[in-house]
């Protein structure tokens, strides 16, 4: 089963894992301040017309090279009337995704796991300090997504994912906010599969650390440099190394995660940009939406639209609160 399409849906699970381990985290420090490695080609593309709109591929994580944004991009928001995300990440909306991520009917994690199952996810936590039964009340598919961000806590304390920085821009810019989905839609897609399904997730998922564990590496460690490297063709050979199609559940994840919802996503997009052709808008959107041919930019272009992707050159010079990097301009992380 493909672990790596956890990692670009996880953008409300976040909240789940900073609730649940604050409380560990705030024992360890800080993060230590790193050498910037920041992305010189983002995925930034222009929906063209006379009143362009952008789609900009995310990655649901965040650190200081994630979140030092080229110019281009902060030029994009500025432009853009209003900001859509997959969904809004106002309070309400998290709180909801934690509700709809609890268990039901008096139902436990223990009551629902093989033993074996358990005895793996605790080896996994105990590197953490913590064991499963901070899960209890957690759904199976909620705790598996989890865990491929267990080593991103600390980056989702101090930074929070590149997602919530955009949206705290837009508020901060006083923009009109949307979103292309609902909560109740992406979570609807995990409480889609049964039971053992969820089960042979989780048990593959804890297959698939403790193999990246037995060689000091993460998945998030090799989506994060994948997405800094700002290569399409790049990301979609990361994301589907591990896919076997002759898995169905591995096929059943990718139809209703991925596919499925690019369908949906640009059917969205298409009516809201044919519909108010006075509005600019900017779709943050994770980055593993875009490529293929089932991709967003591929069904956008068959809707009818021209994709252009905006390119980031080198200046001479930045403005004024801009820093120039490698002869770039980005703009600083600021809290």
């Amino acid at each position: 089963m493909n672990k790596r399409f956890l990692v670009p849906v996880a953008v409300l699970i976040i909240v789940i894992v900073v609730v649940s381990f604050s409380y560990v985290l705030l024992q360890n420090g800080t993060t230590e301040t790193q050498t910037l490695n920041v992305t010189n080609d983002p995925f930034l593309w222009m929906i063209e017309g006379d009143n362009p709109s952008y789609l900009y591929g995310s990655i649901h994580l965040g650190n200081q090279d994630i979140l030092t944004l080229p110019d281009v991009v902060i030029e994009a928001i500025d432009d853009a009337d209003k900001l859509f995300w997959e969904v809004e990440l106002d309070t309400e909306t998290q709180t909801r995704s934690a509700e709809l991520s609890l268990l039901s009917g008096g139902e436990t994690l223990s009551n629902l796991l093989p033993q074996d199952v358990i005895d793996r996810l605790d080896l996994l936590l105990a590197r953490f300090g913590i064991d499963h039964t901070v899960f209890s009340q957690y759904k199976i598919w909620a705790v598996a997504s989890t865990l491929t961000l267990l080593e991103e806590i600390q980056d989702l304390l101090e930074y929070g994912s590149l997602d919530e920085y955009i949206w705290k821009l837009a508020l901060s810019k006083d923009k009109e906010t949307g979103e292309i989905e609902t909560v109740e839609e992406q979570i609807g897609i995990f409480d889609s599969f049964t039971i053992s399904e969820q089960i042979g997730l989780l048990n593959n998922t804890l297959v698939s650390l403790e193999e990246y564990a037995s060689i000091g590496q993460s998945i998030t460690d090799e989506m994060k440099a994948a997405y800094l490297l700002g290569d399409l063709e790049v990301l979609q050979d990361l994301s589907l190394s591990d896919y076997n199609e002759n898995d169905p559940i591995d096929v059943k994840l990718r139809n209703r995660l991925i596919i499925d919802r690019n369908y949906n996503m640009t059917q969205h997009i298409s009516e809201l940009i044919t519909d108010n052709p006075d509005t600019q808008y900017f779709f943050t959107i994770g980055a593993g939406h875009f490529y293929g041919d089932d991709g967003l930019l591929s069904l956008l272009e068959a809707e009818g639209f021209t994709i252009t992707r905006v390119e980031f050159d080198k200046c001479e010079e930045c403005d004024s609160g801009e820093v120039r990097i490698e002869g770039r301009c980005y703009v600083p992380y600021s809290k």
